[in-house]
């Protein structure tokens, strides 16, 4: 943060972060493009030289809110994806870094620039494209922890994926601030975790029932033919035990839906991995020619 003056004693310290956070509140109520010095100083009960002794305009208040903003993440970013809060469950994961940033995002100041950044990247002095990009490649990286059949363009891609899905779902939220800000954020730990769980899910659990040869096949499909984690299981289980019904495959992933199950077998009988026989709740997958070839071929 540049600043003309830097605070010496308390009472200057005081007056500055009096100035910062009437400006937040200023561009927050009209608007940054609206707000003036003068208003700021006004809020925060002082003269307007008083601020042009600390900020020789208004876009340099703005820097210092988001220097401040700035700071603040990058303090609250490597908890989110320590080594601790990656060996939990996939959902106290998501929810812990949802729970972190919403209630970080109570706080005004980073309401205000995160609201200005959609309106005006151009402006901003920390934040561009690189440091998403960098929030990407941090994620990816967590993800093949949990996951190491992920590889990287895959890994990368989904970090890309939940990133602009949270940031567009938590713009809306922070847009419409009120009282059902907690309750939005619970809708919004639902479908992150929902997304996640397609991929670095702890149904992954279910390869502690397959073999280790059988886990490399079926690893080695899934890469070729872009399998999800659930798919990858389905798989295993079936070269294991040459056939697979729904509800043998409800166990395996018991926190997914029947309906998301299907959709995973239509996925392996379009990639004719599978052949399905039966009627209705009665049909058995079985591994077609091409899965079981790779089977021979790793035995």
């Amino acid at each position: 943060m540049t600043l003309r003056h830097r605070p010496q004693q308390q009472r200057s310290q005081e007056r500055l972060d009096r100035i910062l956070i009437a400006a937040a509140e200023v561009f927050w109520e009209v608007g940054y493009d609206s707000a003036s010095t003068r208003a700021i100083a006004e809020r925060a009960d002082t003269a307007v030289g008083a601020v042009y002794r600390f900020f020789p305009d208004k876009l340099a208040i703005f820097h210092a809110l988001e220097k401040q903003h700035y700071d603040n993440l990058n303090a609250i970013y490597p908890g989110l994806l320590s080594r601790e809060n990656l060996q939990k469950p996939l959902r106290d994961f998501v929810d812990n870094i949802a729970d972190t940033i919403s209630d970080y995002f109570r706080d005004l100041i980073p309401r205000v620039v995160y609201l200005q950044f959609f309106i005006n990247p151009n402006m901003f002095a920390y934040f561009d494209a690189e440091y998403n990009a960098n929030l990407d490649r941090d994620l990816a990286k967590a993800l093949r922890e949990r996951n190491p059949a992920l590889g990287v363009a895959k890994s990368e891609l989904i970090a890309q994926m939940f990133h602009q899905a949270y940031r567009a779902l938590l713009l809306d939220a922070i847009r419409n601030y009120s009282s059902q800000y907690a309750i939005v954020n619970d809708e919004i730990k639902i479908l992150l975790f929902q997304y996640l769980n397609l991929y670095v899910g702890d149904e992954r659990d279910a390869y502690k029932k397959i073999s280790t040869q059988q886990n490399t096949i079926s690893t080695c499909l899934a890469r070729q033919y872009g399998l999800n984690v659930r798919q990858e299981v389905a798989l295993s289980y079936a070269l294991q035990h040459r056939t697979l019904t729904i509800q043998e495959f409800e166990a395996l992933c018991p926190t997914v839906s029947r309906r998301s199950l299907q959709r995973d077998l239509k996925r392996l009988l379009d990639a004719r991995l599978f052949t399905v026989e039966g009627q209705t709740n009665q049909l058995v997958y079985r591994p077609t020619n091409l899965a079981t070839t790779y089977d021979n071929l790793g035995s």
